[in-house]
């Protein structure tokens, strides 16, 4: 169970709506207690749909004295899931609006003797009053000051900049926040994450007309009557890219491993890039069963995520792959493959490919395979084009990211030179490959062999 807006467009917040509507029925008017009566009511949408976790504002008229008027004080209640409220009011007339939504007001008057009809309120959300400085500064307030603001990534924009920031302000444990639009319908709906200059990260979803959850993630929050759901970062924080390319934090690994068991390709992928290691028996587990895997790239992506979080005998096929198969499989290993498992695993494979014997091994191959004729650039441009994926940002001195084919030799000069002098700190960047054989010489059927 997770989280729930207000405006659900769908069959069951309808019905539950219409449930709701019986059971105020009910208990319609005011009950007597004391010197009081509650006032039970409803609020709903433009289509009857329920609206949960809206905050109902209860304002005494008292008669048209102004100073009077000033210093009465509004009573608040809130909508539970059902969309339904209740307060507990003293006789007298009263306004009761919906806040933000000036044209759903209504005004009763509460009798000693007798209540008006069960009260139910209907909203537009097209006469909402909206905050245009949010969601950005909630989530700066959030993020701190002194935070990088990486973005507000705007509906159907590529978010690619933004993340690429953001993930790079968290590698080098600065603060930063970071936005994307989610589709609304009448509404603005965001979400993203943030880190604070204490280092804590939170995941941030922002929804104009409110957020409930039916199940409230743990330590999560509201600070801003329900626009603003924030949800720390598991600990220790492990972020990934998801299906659409934006920045996300690992919250619950439960939710992970239910995922993982149906889940396609490019979540398989985020499973991976999570760094979070506790997903690697889901991964195995999802693997020995053949019957689960709708298409043989959800099989490699499975082993490309157990790769990435360090399961050596994956790190292993996949080097293997890349000596053992054809030219044209070995540039897809080379470069599709490798650079998302990353780590100095990586880096040692590329480095290795800037060497006579890659060359030589893939003159070898093509002749093998027959693909003399096809059209490949070979080991060397495969590396030097791959290096800015995996190695720390920023990039050496002399090495810009666009170059042309020809720079190839004086750009493998550059990397070799300048991973071997950073060689004992790139060591450390995981995953690192620790028992892998990297020679080639264990993988059967290599061209090492032959």
């Amino acid at each position: 169970m997770g989280m729930v807006f207000q405006f659900g467009r769908n069959a069951t917040c309808l019905m539950l709506g219409v449930w709701a509507v019986i059971l105020g029925a009910g208990t319609a008017g005011f009950s007597q207690n004391e010197a009081k009566q509650t006032l039970h009511g409803m609020v709903v949408d433009s289509i009857g749909a329920v609206v949960a976790n809206a905050l109902v504002e209860i304002s005494p008229h008292t008669a048209d004295n102004a100073d009077a008027q000033k210093k009465a004080v509004a009573i608040t209640a809130q909508t539970d899931y059902h969309g339904q409220f209740s307060a507990s009011l003293v006789p007298g007339s009263y306004e009761v609006c919906v806040r933000r939504f000036p044209k759903a007001c209504r005004t009763i008057v509460i009798e000693k003797d007798r209540g008006p009809e069960y009260l139910v309120l209907k909203i537009s959300p097209a006469d909402q009053i909206h905050d245009p400085t949010l969601p950005d500064s909630r989530f700066q307030k959030i993020a701190g000051l002194s935070a990088k603001n990486c973005g507000h990534v705007l509906l159907d924009k590529k978010p690619d900049n933004a993340t690429a920031c953001a993930m790079s302000a968290f590698k080098h444990h600065k603060p930063f926040y970071v936005i994307y639009d989610n589709h609304c319908i009448d509404c603005s709906s965001a979400r993203g994450l943030v880190r604070n200059a204490e280092g804590a990260a939170y995941s941030i979803s922002f929804d104009s007309l409110g957020i409930t959850y039916d199940l409230p993630p743990s330590g999560f929050s509201m600070p801003d009557d329900s626009d603003t759901a924030i949800t720390p970062c598991s600990q220790p924080v492990r972020v990934y890219v998801g299906e659409e390319g934006q920045l996300d934090c690992v919250k619950q690994r439960e939710l992970w491993e239910q995922s993982i068991e149906g889940a396609g390709r490019q979540t398989l992928l985020s499973a991976g890039e999570t760094g979070y290691w506790e997903l690697i028996p889901a991964l195995k587990k999802r693997l020995s069963d053949p019957e689960s895997f709708n298409e043989e790239e959800e099989t490699t992506a499975i082993k490309m995520a157990l790769a990435k979080l360090g399961d050596r005998e994956q790190q292993q096929e996949i080097l293997c792959k890349l000596f053992r198969s054809s030219p044209s499989e070995s540039q897809t290993v080379a470069l599709d493959q490798i650079p998302y498992v990353g780590g100095w695993y990586a880096i040692r494979i590329y480095r290795d490919l800037l060497t006579p014997a890659a060359e030589a091994r893939f003159a070898k191959a093509k002749l093998r395979f027959r693909e003399g004729d096809v059209a490949l650039a070979g080991p060397g441009w495969w590396a030097v084009s791959s290096f800015p994926k995996v190695v720390p940002y920023p990039l050496p001195k002399g090495i810009d990211y666009g170059f042309n084919l020809a720079q190839t030799p004086e750009y493998s000069e550059k990397w070799w030179a300048w991973i071997q002098e950073n060689k004992d700190r790139l060591k450390k960047l995981k995953p690192t490959g620790a028992g892998v054989d990297f020679s080639g010489k264990s993988c059967k059927g290599s061209a090492t062999e032959r």
